[in-house]
């Protein structure tokens, strides 16, 4: 038995037949030879272009601009946030903890990174990171959404996965 590649088949969808199908199971499989046979790389060569270059160069920019910006704001808000909660740890943890013990006030503002807790810090770090993350999510997000529009105003198409 040979198999061999038949450029006449196609595969397209026919339509149905409200036929008996017991009848019909050996002639469904018969095929078809293709009205219009075209070539796979067609679309891909129209697409080569000036078009497609300007395009390229648009996309990198707006992607680079966008996850700069979300970068800036991920270091700027993960800070603020680090910042804020560390100074809430240490308000009403270690101030409080420093006067229940009797020990010197002054130890917790001399010190005030050293007499937050270790869950405190923890938990600070988690908080920033979240932060952080989701403001580059957010941006590649945006980055992806401004490139769409590059590809649909060019009319070039989407890039591929």
């Amino acid at each position: 038995m040979q198999v061999s590649f038949n450029p006449n088949v196609s595969f397209k969808s026919q339509t149905p037949q409200v036929n008996n199908p017991i009848q019909n199971s050996s002639a469904q499989f018969i095929a078809q030879p293709a009205a219009n046979v075209t070539s796979v790389n067609t679309e891909s060569e129209k697409r080569k272009g000036l078009r497609e270059d300007i395009s390229k160069i648009a996309k990198f920019f707006t992607t680079l601009s966008e996850m700069t910006k979300a970068s800036f704001r991920a270091v700027g808000y993960g800070a603020l946030t680090v910042a804020a909660s560390l100074t809430g740890f240490w308000a009403f943890g270690a101030v409080p903890r420093g006067l229940k013990k009797g020990n010197n006030i002054l130890d917790a503002f001399k010190h005030p990174v050293k007499n937050i807790s270790k869950k405190g810090k923890v938990i600070t770090a988690l908080l920033g990171l979240g932060v952080a993350s989701y403001h580059l999510i957010k941006g590649k997000l945006i980055s992806n959404q401004r490139t769409a529009n590059v590809d649909h105003q060019l009319k070039t198409g989407h890039r591929p996965a």
